[in-house]
């Protein structure tokens, strides 16, 4: 335990360090569940605890359909069918592990077969949609009949009771369960309220347990058609129901947007207030998601017999299509979106076991030799038993460098017979141009640890790949170290922070700008020029800054900020030292303070023009000429924005310039006095603000005859 405790040590204050030396090396680390889930487990499987093991190998069979919707084993468990779409097929398969591709048996006179049971001595029914018919299949010739026909849309589930020789249909639209004999009468047994009843399955003392959408509560039904809630979900359906040893499993989607289509799982209005599905923890998904695919978030819930609830499995993106109970009390969990089939452990542990290459696992069934998947997307059946020696491999993520970068050594904890190959290339998908797989040179162990240098030229993208040789083989952390070229960062512009208005080049629909003139309470100048500037900077370096200055009519920069750089993309700039005029700044930004000298690299930036004006304006020229009076603002430096006048210091007023637009250094100007000013001496005061707000005044008195 010491040597890899050091080793965790050693690597946690690498990654600190890495933040201050960004571009010298930097390094990805798997080590948790989640990070190994972002991979592909090929015949392995990602346990809770992070390891990766040699797991359950899947092996695909060609399916002549869309989507393997529904599975059922034949009494005998020799035969597995499976109902699919959108053709209304339905395909048996030997489920001996020697045993060929999978036969089509029949063809129903619906588009999706949606539920499928067999009964004893008696063949197959199988559930349709759209329509709500049940159609009679013989499991040896093929041939189907109508066998009954239910007032819905949708049949979503059968459950054959085999000692009571009947059948339980669940329908959709509305949501019912109906109790069928032998002979195709129905009768219904309960109405749910809600719009669909999803999935059944058989509980203790003959109490059936139901869930439905839109609501997603879960229902036991007694043999009267009594039915009580045992729990109701934030979320919008309970999809699958699974029976182990004194607990119920559930499998609960909650979804983002509204879609009627059968051959995606079925929403429905906002979810109530019951359950809330939460969005972790989850396990990861590495497949690209489905550009159509439904926004949903889910979980798979473990419902004790004694009422206790707990959610052991979640997915933050995605939905659960089917649940599984294993003779060993294991439950599977399969997903819709990611292609992923989950394990839930009797301790509650869950760990990914299965990675299709298929984005829908649909359906399951038990075998003894392991489980068979009906897959949608592009239709396909699996068997999945566990692997043999030499058949586990896991294969990363592709790892983004940023940008171009010098690959050096790929570290690991696990078992000693692991061998790991990767390669690189500089598309973010691998394709032909990537180099070819390379074994990794200077390989050496420690105990548990091990290393080897990745081979090969210098690249934005890696992916490393390692198989799993032994039953006991075993994959735990792995770190790969990188240093990316350096590159270099821009300054893209200067600005002002806190800057008053400007006028605008063109207005809302370029039919021109306005100059918003702020309230006098607002106007304060300051000789303070508050520079900011934006930079890009893809390696995120720590950078530092130089600054010079120099006016618009003058060719030599003078130093701004001291001898010392700068470590922040800002100064404080006091003008009071320099004359009334227009500046333009120029920002060095550059690397060198966390790169080596001879990979650094600098970026030069000159901004437009700021004003720098300290200077008050002048009011000048005043003149009473009852009943006006007239004058003029004029600053040496920029234009006036603004102008007031007060009559014996009450409320001040604004004042239009004689050519009515403040757009000038010079503004002549002529104030209208009130004619009820009372006889007698009085004082106008007038005001004026350039554009750096610098305020200058002045008054004058005057007599009112009476």
């Amino acid at each position: 335990m010491k040597p890899r405790l050091s080793w965790i040590v050693a690597a946690a204050g690498l990654l600190v360090a890495t933040v201050a030396l960004a571009t010298t090396t930097r390094f990805f680390r798997q080590s948790t569940p989640k990070d190994f889930e972002e991979g592909e487990a090929t015949s392995s499987m990602v346990l809770p605890t992070g390891e990766v093991v040699p797991g359950m190998k899947a092996t695909r069979l060609a399916l002549d359909a869309a989507f393997a919707w529904c599975v059922a084993l034949s009494p005998d468990g020799h035969t597995a069918y499976f109902g699919t779409g959108d053709q209304g097929r339905i395909f048996a398969l030997p489920v001996a592990a020697s045993a060929g591709e999978a036969k089509k048996l029949a063809e129903i006179d619906a588009p999706w077969v949606t539920a499928l049971v067999a009964r004893s001595n008696a063949g197959l029914l199988a559930g349709s949609t759209p329509g709500g018919r049940i159609f009679a299949v013989d499991s040896k010739t093929g041939a189907s009949r109508p066998f009954a026909k239910l007032p819905a849309e949708h049949v979503w589930a059968l459950l054959h009771d085999a000692k009571a020789a009947r059948t339980y249909a669940a329908t959709g639209s509305p949501g019912q369960v109906f109790v069928i004999d032998g002979k195709g009468k129905e009768q219904l047994l309960w109405d749910s309220g809600d719009k669909h009843v999803m999935a059944l399955a058989m509980g203790d003392k003959g109490v059936l347990l139901a869930g439905t959408a839109d609501r997603a509560i879960l229902f036991g039904i007694h043999p009267d058609g009594h039915a009580v809630a045992l729990h109701d979900f934030e979320a919008n359906e309970i999809r699958a129901i699974a029976r182990v040893a004194g607990a119920t499993y559930l499998a609960v989607n909650a979804f983002d947007r509204p879609n009627d289509n059968p051959a995606t799982p079925v929403p429905g209005a906002q979810p109530g207030k019951g359950t809330k599905v939460s969005a972790g923890p989850a396990p990861a998904s590495g497949a690209q998601p489905r550009t159509d695919q439904v926004k949903a978030h889910a979980a798979v819930y473990r419902l004790d017999d004694d009422g206790g609830i707990e959610q052991v499995l979640a997915l933050p993106d995605g939905y659960f299509t089917a649940l599984l109970a294993s003779p060993g009390g294991q439950v599977y969990a399969a997903s819709g979106t990611q292609g992923k089939i989950y394990r839930i452990s009797p301790d509650r542990a869950a760990a990914l076991a299965i990675d299709l290459p298929e984005r829908q696992a649909l359906s399951l069934v038990s075998t003894p030799a392991g489980f068979l998947v009906g897959a949608g997307d592009v239709g396909a059946i699996f068997r999945v038993h566990p692997a043999a020696a030499g058949e586990a491999s896991y294969l990363s993520r592709v790892l983004d460098a940023d940008g171009p970068a010098r690959w050096g050594f790929l570290h690991w904890t696990g078992s000693a017979d692991l061998a790991f190959e990767t390669h690189v290339g500089n598309t973010a998908k691998p394709d032909k141009s990537w180099s070819d797989w390379m074994k990794l040179d200077s390989v050496s162990h420690h105990g548990r640890q091990g290393q080897g240098k990745v081979a090969g030229q210098s690249a934005r993208y890696l992916q490393y790949r390692v198989g799993l040789p032994a039953k006991a083989s075993e994959l735990r952390d792995v770190l790969t170290y990188y240093g990316p070229h350096n590159q270099r960062a821009r300054v893209t512009e200067v600005y002002l922070a806190d800057a008053g208005p400007a006028p605008a080049a063109s207005g809302v629909g370029g039919a021109g700008g306005s100059l918003a003139t702020p309230s006098t309470s607002a106007r304060s100048h300051s000789s303070v020029l508050k520079l900011r500037w934006k930079v890009e900077n893809p390696d995120n370096d720590e950078l530092i800054y130089r600054l010079w200055f120099r006016q618009e009519h003058e060719a030599v920069w003078r130093p701004l900020g001291g001898p010392d750089p700068l470590g922040k993309p800002e100064y404080d700039w006091n003008t009071d030292s320099v004359p009334d005029g227009h500046y333009l700044i120029r920002v060095w930004a550059s690397d060198e303070k966390v790169t080596p000298k001879d990979r650094a690299f600098d970026f030069t930036f000159d901004s437009p023009s700021f004003l720098v004006d300290n200077t008050r304006p002048v009011v000048a020229d005043l003149r009473v000429e009852l009943p006006r009076v007239t004058g003029r603002a004029h600053d040496a430096a920029s234009v006036i924005s603004q102008i007031e006048f007060c009559i014996d210091g009450n409320d001040w007023r604004p004042v239009s310039p004689d050519d009515g637009i403040l757009d000038e250094m010079s503004e002549t100007f002529s104030i209208r006095l009130p004619s009820s000013l009372p006889a007698g001496p009085h004082i106008v005061t007038v005001r004026a603000w350039d554009s750096a707000d610098n305020l200058g005044s002045a008054h004058i008195q005057f007599q009112v005859s009476k």
